[in-house]
């Protein structure tokens, strides 16, 4: 259930200790406006019977609804100064393709619409706003008790002044610092070689990828 929770909101991604955003703060009614229709367009987007449909409206809110260059800068850390411009735009490609890819993996057969939250509290600060929501799983069944889990959003001003999800904490633990200790390890496996770090991360995208197309043609959506 845990698995089931990290792939609905790892959709709505990620947040780091500062963000780049403009001196405008967020309020908490805008906060809590966001979540709420991000929330319900999210459990839309998964309802989607059509699989293809499903894996197009999530790709448009990944794009739309975070700030993937940024979030790709923060993974990288500190190796993005061992990169040239080339290794670069390579490596933000391919995360964007990273990012679309990891749902797309895992078949996504549940009935989202059984999925229910709600608004818990909203943190207003100068440059972002957290929001923090109560999620309640949909029951396995009558006998299985399920916790709600707390999920926290931090939200910043992105491009052209809207409002974006730069993170999300699943019970406390922040996606995008998992990203970041997955990808440093990749590197230090290949040796700190930035160009076969890149290698092994193109395979992987590709396999996701691959998986997804798998997905789609089982599901006779292709």
């Amino acid at each position: 259930m845990i698995k089931f929770i990290r792939l609905i909101f790892s959709l709505l991604l990620v947040f780091i200790a500062s963000a780049y955003a403009d001196d405008v703060t967020i309020t908490s009614s805008e906060a809590r406006l966001w979540a709420n229709t991000k929330g319900h367009e999210l459990i839309l987007a998964l309802s989607e019977p059509n699989l293809a449909a499903k894996y197009a409206k999530l790709d448009s809110m990944m794009e739309k609804e975070v700030n993937l260059d940024y979030v790709s800068k923060f993974v990288i850390g500190k190796y993005a100064k061992k990169m040239t411009p080339e290794q670069k735009k390579t490596y933000t490609d391919l995360f964007h393709r990273y990012a679309k890819s990891l749902y797309k993996k895992t078949k996504m057969n549940f009935d989202a619409r059984a999925i229910d939250f709600k608004v818990a509290s909203v943190t207003e600060h100068e440059k972002f706003a957290s929001v923090v929501c109560v999620v309640k799983p949909p029951k396995i069944s009558e006998n299985v008790a399920i916790e709600d889990i707390p999920v926290q959003f931090k939200l910043i001003r992105g491009d052209d002044n809207q409002i974006q999800a730069v993170d999300v904490a699943i019970s406390d633990v922040s996606m995008v610092i998992e990203y970041r200790k997955r990808f440093y390890q990749m590197i230090k496996d290949e040796r700190e070689n930035i160009d076969w770090f890149l290698e092994r991360f193109e395979a992987q995208v590709t396999a996701n990828e691959e998986s997804a197309a798998a997905n789609l043609t089982n599901n006779g959506t292709i």
